[in-house]
């Protein structure tokens, strides 16, 4: 059992710690299985079946192979042959197949950068799943909604297996009546049971949920729900993941720029958002971000002057405002100094 192989891969999910920087490359695939949750969606939509995913590490971790020695027993490959399975396979060898090299075929080259892009896809699946140990197993609806991480340890034989499958099966029959609901009924209504879906699953997994978020926002652009607020800053959280991936600094402190201008949103909230901003920009840009980092605190206080948090701001606030004076005042300095060495 490998642990922790994705812990660098899932910090960049957290808020409050965001290096932006590209996310590495992994491999997947086997040809009894979905390569990716594209193509495994893509066949759910035909089949309606249900997703199975498989995490592993074949030969680099000897419990994903022997666990996957399990799967591929027939007792199992038929239970499981009701559902859409895809592998993803993160080892050195899987990466070494999307090296495109000079001396390859036209065919071989193409071939390579088929599977980088796979991997480039299953790396953001992989950060946002976070598994803690290989092998893993998630099960997730035909629409792509997480429904559970099946409880194992790896050395299961096939009963073993089949029973954990099983037993989340009901976990699975239970969301599916939670997806249901959020079809039916007036748009209130829909918002009603997408907001149960929502706070039936987990938070850490909710960025799996964010069409229906994108439909709760379309369907009550009133907040006649009260719930609106949650929702806005629930998608701008998934922007500002994907700006992540994406290497785009500039993008996530625009969706929290944009999102501190919610008018549904409350004081504390538009706080956070212009806070976030400024703390992206200070983690990704120089010292020509300054007034912008200035700023951007100044509307954060401004947002929510009683705040509990308003102090801390403030002292964040003097530190850059100082910082910028001792700048400018360098600066300034060095002008004159130009200036007098060239009247010399």
């Amino acid at each position: 059992m490998k642990k922790n192989i994705f812990r660098k891969l899932a910090a960049g999910i957290i808020m409050s710690s965001l290096a932006f920087a590209a996310a590495p490359l992994f491999a997947s695939g086997s040809e009894d299985f979905h390569a990716d949750m594209d193509s495994a969606l893509a066949a759910a939509k035909k089949s309606s079946k249900a997703l199975l995913i498989f995490i592993t590490q074949e030969g680099e971790d000897q419990l994903s192979e022997s666990f996957m020695k399990t799967v591929n027993e027939p007792e199992v490959l038929n239970r499981i042959s009701s559902y859409e399975p895809v592998l993803m396979d993160f080892t050195q060898k899987s990466f070494e197949k999307t090296v495109v090299r000079d001396t390859d075929s036209a065919e071989e080259q193409a071939k390579a950068k088929e599977l980088a892009d796979i991997m480039q896809k299953n790396s953001r699946f992989a950060a946002l799943i976070n598994p803690e140990f290989t092998p893993a197993v998630y099960l997730f609806s035909k629409e792509g909604y997480y429904v559970s991480h099946l409880v194992l340890k790896g050395d299961e034989n096939a009963a073993g297996f089949l029973k954990a499958l099983s037993d989340d099966e009901v976990k699975l029959n239970a969301l599916n009546q939670m997806v249901a609901k959020t079809k039916a009924g007036k748009p209130l209504e829909k918002v009603a049971a997408i907001d149960e879906l929502l706070e039936a699953t987990q938070p850490e997994y909710r960025f799996f949920l964010i069409d229906m978020v994108n439909t709760a926002i379309g369907l009550d652009k009133k907040n006649k729900s009260g719930l609106m607020n949650k929702y806005l800053i629930t998608r701008a959280e998934y922007d500002v993941t994907m700006a992540y991936y994406d290497n785009n600094a500039p993008a996530a402190v625009n969706t929290y720029v944009n999102l501190a201008k919610e008018k549904f949103l409350s004081g504390e909230e538009k706080q956070r958002s212009y806070y976030m901003a400024a703390l992206i920009m200070i983690k990704s840009s120089g010292a020509e971000s300054l007034p912008m980092i200035i700023a951007y605190l100044e509307k954060a206080i401004a947002a929510a002057p009683a705040s509990a948090d308003v102090a801390k701001l403030k002292e964040n606030l003097d530190y850059f405002k100082d910082y910028q004076a001792k700048m400018n005042a360098a600066q300034a300095a060095g002008g004159k100094q130009d200036s007098q060495d060239g009247n010399k």
